[in-house]
């Protein structure tokens, strides 16, 4: 074991393992996905087994809470209200085509919002490419910032594992900051702050690459015939589609847990008082409830809005979300062994550095 060399603290040590996790990270990266968390559990356990870390905690709370949602989410695409809700949103960007660099960054991060997870936006980016393409749009413009502002959105989502997890942290640490902050509270801040910066993105992808009709490269495909009848044909859209009852059920049975989640969160009263970890009464986590309200919000719309379930599980939304879960499961328990071996040097050092330099934050986040 290289800890009876190297002490497991020192800075040959932590720069060793520092470069073993970026070494994991960048080389998951390239697999994606489950190629993810797995590579990252090389990292584990080489900082466990050769520096003699002990291991941290997986986010256990943190993926259940993501697969409540995932599978509520699954079952309202197999009940095909997340089409119905797409549709909604493919008429609105139909609706103003030459504006789809800025609406279509809006719709994702909006439906993020009231989902809880960027996952569910996957139906979209055909739809954007399509009516960017129609009206002359360069495509890159709209779907990049689609895709990142679908993401952004999870920080302004009252159902979201990042949201509820830090009205859970400053509950904790309560007593330290003399207040606790609810889910409406936080998201004062997070939603004007996450949607400004879905805003300004959008701005500035205006002018990303050149017009269509400036592109060489795009006009030299144009003479194929088969390419530029491809560009005038339809695809992936969602206009002309009749929904049964059940499907706009389902949407409102899920749009219900989400008003009950923020509900919950505003109103501690509504919450049951259950004993903490001190023998203490206190109302029931906001990550429980979410957890109890998303699966009970799958199982109404299972058992109302037929719902197929030996298809669930094989819904793109269900695939993509448990994919996710697994490099958060592989990711985070190789960061939390790092940080909590570490976590009184980096708080000591990194503390002295924000307090001469406020500004240095944003550098230490990034």
């Amino acid at each position: 074991m290289l800890a009876s060399v190297i002490a497991p603290d020192s800075i040959l040590a932590i720069v060793l393992q520092v470069i073993i996790i970026l070494s994991a990270l960048l080389l998951g990266t390239r697999y994606g996905g489950i190629g993810l968390g797995l590579i990252s559990g090389i990292g584990l356990m080489l900082m466990v087994f050769v520096f003699g870390l002990a291991p941290g905690e997986p986010p256990v709370s943190v993926m259940l809470t993501i697969i409540a949602v995932i599978g509520c989410a699954a079952t309202l695409q197999q009940a095909r209200g997340l089409e119905v809700m797409m549709q909604f949103a493919e008429k609105f960007l139909r609706a103003h085509p030459e504006r789809i660099t800025i609406l279509a960054p809006l719709t994702t991060w909006f439906l993020t919002v009231l989902c809880g997870t960027g996952h569910v936006v996957y139906t979209m980016f055909p739809i954007i490419e399509d009516i960017a393409l129609k009206k002359g749009i360069r495509p890159e413009r709209p779907m990049a910032v689609a895709s990142t502002s679908a993401q952004m959105g999870i920080t302004a989502s009252p159902v979201s594992v990042a949201t509820v997890s830090l009205a859970s942290i400053i509950a904790e640490n309560a007593g330290a900051i003399d207040h606790a902050y609810s889910i409406p509270q936080i998201l004062m801040v997070a939603m004007p702050a996450s949607l400004a910066g879905v805003i300004l993105a959008s701005l500035w992808s205006l002018r990303r690459g050149k017009d269509l009709d400036e592109d060489p490269a795009f006009q030299e495909r144009m003479k194929d015939p088969e390419f530029a009848e491809s560009i005038h044909q339809s695809t992936g859209s969602l206009m002309d589609e009749e929904f049964s009852p059940e499907a706009k059920r389902a949407v409102v049975i899920f749009l219900v847990a989400i008003a009950s989640v923020v509900a919950l969160g505003a109103f501690e009263f509504l919450r049951p008082l259950v004993p903490g970890d001190d023998g203490e009464l206190s109302p029931l986590s906001m990550n429980l409830v979410i957890q109890m309200v998303m699966l009970v919000a799958g199982a109404i719309i299972l058992l109302t809005c037929k719902a197929d379930p030996k298809k669930i599980a094989s819904t793109p939304v269900f695939k993509a979300g448990m994919t996710a879960v697994f490099s958060v499961f592989g990711v985070a328990w190789m960061a939390d062994t790092f940080f909590q071996a570490h976590i009184d040097a980096l708080e000591s050092n990194l503390g002295s550095v924000v307090e001469a330099a406020p500004w240095a934050l944003s550098l230490i986040h990034i």
